[in-house]
């Protein structure tokens, strides 16, 4: 089990993400729009929201920069 804390904007309280039941970043996005009830907003064209991570050298990616591993 490898949990990743995840967090949206605006919120005051935290998620947990097992990355090791997901298979790459499309599954982390339909993921974080279930968690966070945002169905369809990650994936659409508008791009109201972007998933960023802080990679191990503590600088901001958004997701798909860096390969999924």
């Amino acid at each position: 089990m490898l949990c990743k804390q995840v967090i949206m904007q605006g919120m005051a309280v935290g998620r947990a993400v097992d990355l090791t039941k997901l298979s790459g970043y499309s599954d982390l996005c339909q993921k974080l729009e279930e968690m966070f009830d945002i169905h369809g907003e990650l994936g659409s064209t508008l791009k109201k929201w972007r998933v960023i991570f802080t990679d191990d050298e503590d600088d901001m990616m958004l997701v798909g920069d860096d390969p999924w591993e």
